[in-house]
């Protein structure tokens, strides 16, 4: 089993050039993410630990 943290899986969408503008993480729902919940949150994290914008930001 493959078991990667947030950067990881950053990094490994853009190995694979996954179209990561397509998605987003949140628990509010919407068109668009709060930034301020936990899953918010741990995407920014993994966003900035991998060296990356994150294009839902």
């Amino acid at each position: 089993m493959l078991r990667l943290d947030k950067k990881g899986v950053v990094k490994l969408a853009d190995m694979v050039h996954a179209p990561l503008h397509l998605t987003w993480s949140c628990y509010a729902g919407g068109r668009s993410q709060c930034g301020q919940c936990d899953s918010c949150q741990l995407r920014a994290k993994g966003f900035r630990e991998a060296g990356r914008p994150d294009p839902a930001a």
